[in-house]
């Protein structure tokens, strides 16, 4: 999508939702260009008749010139608050986009890009700034024809005044070409922005202030947040100056050029070529025209402004949030049942700019209705295939199978859909209790007895039924609500995880890192019942990524990931015989939990 037709949307969907304002704006517009003129003509007019004796004609001439002088100043102040209301109306829905394009991205590895990220933050919240520049595309026409009119009527009485004109064409290139280096600074220092929102975020909130305090970081980490806002507003002062420059000059040039128009004014005058009437009407179109030129300046500096917004709108709408480049075939949908399994080929995968694989040639068979866990050092790429299986990013070589078709084919709102998951790095929805559980199936929203059954296979029944108001309890502090513990948060995500009754795929990728071991292995022991429960019935996968071999013994299958490679997989029996990694780590774990026994 290009400018011209982000431009053209907007004003559709201003005429859509608002088209009494945008009527109101028009006629304004034409009135204010009309004014103009007839202030001129109508002065023109007075002052003839005036010196000609001609009474009778004074007075309408005069109300005349004073209507249209009412008129064209209180114009001013309607166009402004009517673009102001227009922006408002139209930038809400641009935001909603923007939202609806960031949230809806099917491979989040445009995310981890630099540039896309760039984009996003610049036009984040901005969409009254973008609606606001379309609005003043149409004042900045009106202006010019207001401009014009000035200079047809200059010309009518006094044709060499033309030279005025002249003067005003640098002074808006230059004007235009200023905005293009503010424009450009904009671009340049969005990482610095992105950097000191970043630093600001950890110096102010309360998670990671208490890890910052105790390893005094903090002044460290205020004099970067300082580089950052002097770098980001140093780039940003200079492009202004430059901007300044060029604008004084194009106004020098301006001002040459009204000078020249006076002198060929008082050699009119003094050659006897002007009339007196016609003397004043230009003195005083000369000063309107100057002050038409300078609102006319302004208001391309204002649209500029949502410029370079406009432009990084148009890359996100340009990148889209659909399938990504390299997926073909026609959409399949998921299966309700899953028959056979998930397959891996030759799977390999490295983050965007790592240069780095990550996952390398993963050859696996997930069987349908089994459950599969998946061990191994951090960094082994344990999250990373998660995140490919979840369909969130796509892989760099190699496939996934759904029951023998390609991932990519199938839809990934729709495969999302047959998903449940809970994750070590888990949201924290501060809602009401009711709503933080039932966000895992919003169909079941309402469904309290759905609700209190997750509640239950989460282990978070007990402490929820003794919130203040239950299940209708607002939870997280900065809403006023109850503030949670990191445990109990978990299970909140744990009982979110348990909300769909028939997914192909349950995820639980290091979902208890923030519970005891014991109850660790409860919640374990659950799942592993309803894995079975689910298996039997919808041919579930149920994969585990965990850190604790002693619920790992209960799943079908292991499998051990290394520098991201499968380096064993089987049975727990079957790996502890082959005496492998697996094994090692196994025994180096239960050891610990002896040593820690025995004190």
């Amino acid at each position: 999508m290009n400018r011209l037709s982000v431009l053209a949307e907007l004003f559709r969907e201003g005429w859509r939702t608002r088209r009494a304002l945008v009527l109101a704006y028009l006629g304004v517009t034409a009135l204010d260009i009309a004014a103009v003129a007839g202030f001129a003509l109508a002065l023109r007019s007075f002052v003839h008749q005036a010196l000609a004796h001609q009474y009778p004609g004074v007075v309408p001439s005069a109300l005349g010139a004073a209507v249209c002088w009412s008129l064209s100043t209180a114009g001013v102040s309607a166009r402004t608050n009517l673009v102001y209301l227009l922006a408002e109306a139209t930038g809400l829905e641009l935001n909603s986009r923007v939202l609806a394009l960031v949230a809806g991205l099917e491979d989040l590895a445009r995310l981890e890009q630099p540039e896309y990220a760039d984009h996003v933050d610049l036009v984040r919240g901005g969409g009254d700034v973008i609606a606001r520049s379309a609005w003043l595309t149409v004042e900045v026409l009106s202006a010019l024809t207001r401009l014009a009119a000035v200079l047809v009527i200059m010309a009518f009485i006094a044709p060499p005044l033309l030279a005025v004109a002249a003067g005003l064409v640098p002074a808006l290139w230059l004007s235009r070409r200023g905005q293009r280096h503010v424009r450009g600074a904009l671009k340049r220092t969005a990482p610095d922005a992105r950097l000191a929102e970043h630093l600001h975020h950890l110096l102010t909130e309360p998670a990671p202030g208490m890890e910052i305090r105790i390893a005094g970081a903090h002044e460290t980490l205020r004099a970067r947040a300082h580089g950052a806002w002097t770098a980001l507003l140093t780039g940003q002062e200079r492009a202004q100056w430059r901007a300044a420059g060029l604008s004084v000059t194009g106004w020098a040039v301006f001002a040459a050029g009204n000078t020249l128009a006076l002198l060929l004014l008082v050699r009119s005058v003094g050659a006897g070529d002007l009339a007196p009437a016609d003397v004043l009407v230009l003195l005083t179109l000369t000063t309107t025209l100057r002050t038409q030129a300078e609102g006319t300046m302004a208001t391309l500096r204002q649209a500029a402004d949502g410029v370079h917004l406009l432009e990084s709108y148009c890359h996100l709408t340009r990148v889209g949030s659909g399938r990504p480049p390299g997926s073909s075939g026609p959409d399949v949908p998921p299966p309700t049942t899953l028959r056979e399994g998930i397959v891996l080929r030759d799977l390999s995968f490295g983050y965007p700019g790592s240069g780095t694989p990550v996952l390398h040639e993963i050859d696996l068979v997930l069987p349908a209705g089994a459950t599969v866990a998946v061990v191994g050092e951090h960094g082994a790429g344990k999250t990373s295939l998660v995140k490919l299986l979840c369909g969130l990013y796509e892989p760099t070589g190699g496939s996934i199978l759904v029951d023998a078709v390609p991932l990519g084919r199938i839809p990934a709102p729709a495969w999302w859909a047959k998903i449940t998951a809970g994750f070590q790095d888990h949201a924290r929805f501060a809602f009401l209790a009711r709503e933080a559980v039932g966000a895992g199936e919003l169909s079941a929203l309402d469904d309290r007895e759905r609700i209190t059954e997750a509640l239950t296979a989460g282990g978070a029944r007990e402490f929820v039924s003794a919130l203040p108001a239950g299940l209708e309890t607002q939870l997280g502090s900065e809403f006023g609500g109850v503030e949670l513990s990191g445990g109990q948060w978990q299970r909140v995500a744990l009982s979110r995880a348990g909300m769909r009754r028939a997914p192909l795929l349950c995820v639980l990728d290091e979902p208890t890192a923030s519970l005891d071991a014991r109850s660790e292995y409860e919640l374990h022991r659950r799942q592993a019942h309803l894995a079975r429960v689910t298996g039997a019935r919808h041919g579930t996968v149920t994969l585990m990524v965990t850190h604790r071999f002693s619920t790992v013994r209960m799943a079908d299958l292991i499998v051990v990931l290394s520098r991201g490679r499968i380096v064993e997989q089987g049975s727990h029996a079957d790996l502890m015989a082959k005496n492998g990694s697996y094994a090692s780590m196994y025994r180096m774990q239960e050891a610990g939990y002896r040593e820690k026994g025995g004190r």
